[in-house]
């Protein structure tokens, strides 16, 4: 089988291998990169001239933008990650820089380079926790607009040294894509490439965030849907271990992320700070009462230093965390 695609392939002319693989997800492009070496150098090129298609209009060259991803430790998360991971031929409205505390001053000054102006982001009401500075991991959100092209660029500032602490506070599992300087990340693949995913619950006590709301809205009208995560996580009943698990802490390295290496000799990526999540989930405590957990988010600094990162972090219980525990390993 693996020969006969081999020759199907090598008989195509380049003009049908284009338009084919310009419709591919990140798994299928990860699988044809496993093919053989000459397949891994193809695939990279097409993923990186979609990538420079997607950046386009920002007036920025990849070369460039990979740059800055690599000096400030940034990535680039939103809709045009998703555009990259999950090909629909929608157009994102914006670039979405996600930098580490530390670093946005030194990102912006360079787009100021670039042609790029400060405007002031206007605020949604009630302002509860959406323009809060550190819910949901965001420490400030700086929006710039390209004085010719009018493009937009969002730089989001994290309340970590890790700029995944806000891509893993988003408000859905198919917006926790990413791409570094060194690779592209989809952390529910199966999930986002069927353009479904779960809604992830970051405060119980804020029952109205409205800029999530808007976000969800606006994915629901471009053709995503949402599916429930996984029944609440008790001690009398098995509990399935998946992609779809919101309880299970997560990692980059996991064997459910799907990951493609920029470098064309390596096939995994790790990202530093090493950031491990959890989404925020139900649990059912010994007494039959049903509690949310909120997302956890924990980044792992210099040693055994680690810092952990969500918005109620002393609201979970000794009984919740021995829940916790009682999970399998992936």
């Amino acid at each position: 089988m693996r020969e006969q695609f081999i020759t199907g392939w090598l008989k195509l002319p380049n003009e049908l291998k284009i338009h084919v693989f310009g419709f591919l997800s990140l798994s299928d492009v990860v699988s044809f990169c496993n093919v053989s070496l000459p397949f891994r150098v193809y695939a990279l090129k097409c993923l990186r001239h979609r990538l420079t298609i997607l950046i386009e209009p920002y007036d920025l060259p990849l070369y460039t933008v990979l740059l800055i991803l690599d000096r400030t430790n940034t990535v680039i998360s939103g809709s045009l990650a998703l555009e990259l991971v999950h090909p629909t031929g929608l157009i994102p409205n914006n670039l979405d820089f996600f930098c580490p505390n530390q670093e946005a001053d030194e990102i912006c000054s360079f787009l100021f380079t670039k042609g790029y102006d400060p405007v002031p982001d206007t605020p949604v009401h009630p302002l509860i926790i959406d323009d809060v500075p550190g819910h949901n991991c965001i420490e400030a959100v700086r929006t710039l607009r390209h004085s010719v092209k009018g493009s937009i660029i969002h730089v989001i500032v994290s309340t970590s040294s890790s700029p995944l602490a806000p891509v893993f506070s988003a408000h859905s599992t198919f917006v926790m894509n990413f791409i570094s300087a060194n690779a592209v990340y989809s952390c529910y693949p199966s999930l986002t490439e069927r353009s479904i995913g779960v809604r992830n619950v970051t405060d119980k006590m804020v029952l109205v965030q409205p800029r999530r709301q808007q976000d969800q809205e606006k994915y629901i009208r471009r053709g995503f849907s949402f599916v429930e995560g996984c029944p609440p996580l008790s001690d009398t009943s098995p509990h399935v271990v998946g992609e779809t698990c919101v309880h299970r802490t997560r990692t980059l390295i996991d064997p459910i992320t799907a990951v493609l290496p920029f470098d064309m000799f390596r096939s995994s990526s790790q990202f530093w700070p090493k950031t491990e999540w959890r989404l925020g989930c139900q649990l059912e405590l010994s007494a039959g009462d049903i509690v949310t957990a909120e997302t956890l988010i924990e980044v792992y600094c210099d040693g055994t230093d680690h810092w952990m990162h969500g918005n109620n972090l002393g609201r979970v219980s000794l009984a919740e965390r021995a829940l916790f525990s009682t999970l399998p390993t992936l």
